[in-house]
């Protein structure tokens, strides 16, 4: 981790600017083209949610801004960030766990079955990222809502608009178009560190990784 010495930064009118309005978060809706990965890791017998968020948390880490985070006047950055991900439980009540990030899959989701199969036998909001008083247990996370489902077009999220820099992320019903399949995919950040370009960069990560995780289930 790395504090961002605010004097020199690209960003320091954007950081002020956006810091000091009410809503500082920018929201946005795309269609992932996750072809290959979907095909493919229906025939190896992967998880769906696991390779999608296994994608989704290599790609951010390739985006500096979305590892970046502000702590009342800093802004420091993560060397790697975790996806947090909601888990559907007994009585459809849903809680959040925390998956620790491997860049080797089969590392990953060995740990993240084990993590899901606990959060599913007892649901829980104990890793939510933050308190009521908005206080941050720890930062270094996406926190990823998956509604596999519901195919979506547009989404929102609840959250503390001044003090939460974790991007929000959902993930929808894949859509099959042809002989394309598509992921529904939100995102939400904020906008003194992230803007669109970062964004779209992030997109364009999520589409090359599905593809190279895809080509391995081959």
């Amino acid at each position: 981790m790395r504090v961002i010495e605010l004097n020199s930064w690209p960003r320091k009118e954007h950081f002020r600017l956006y810091s000091g309005m009410e809503f500082p978060h920018v929201g946005i809706c795309a269609q992932v083209d996750i072809t290959d990965l979907w095909a493919n890791r229906a025939r190896a017998g992967a998880s769906p949610t696991i390779t999608l968020v296994y994608a989704i948390t290599k790609a951010a880490n390739r985006v500096p801004e979305l590892r970046q985070r502000i702590r009342g006047e800093q802004v420091i950055e993560h060397d790697i960030v975790h996806p947090l991900i909601t888990v559907l439980g007994g009585d459809d009540v849903f809680g959040v766990t925390p998956l620790t990030y491997d860049p080797h899959f089969t590392t990953f989701a060995s740990q993240a079955s084990e993590s899901i199969a606990r959060a599913r036998e007892s649901p829980s909001m104990t890793d939510f990222p933050h308190n009521q008083e908005g206080k941050f247990a720890r930062d270094d996370l996406l926190s990823i809502t998956v509604i596999p489902r519901l195919a979506f077009t547009a989404f929102s999220l609840t959250r503390r608009p001044q003090v939460d820099s974790i991007p929000l992320l959902g993930l929808g019903k894949v859509l099959n178009e042809g002989d394309r399949h598509r992921l529904p995919f939100f995102v939400n950040v904020h906008h003194a560190l992230v803007d669109g370009l970062h964004i779209s960069q992030f997109v364009e990560n999520i589409e090359a990784e599905a593809q190279d995780l895809g080509d391995t289930f081959r």
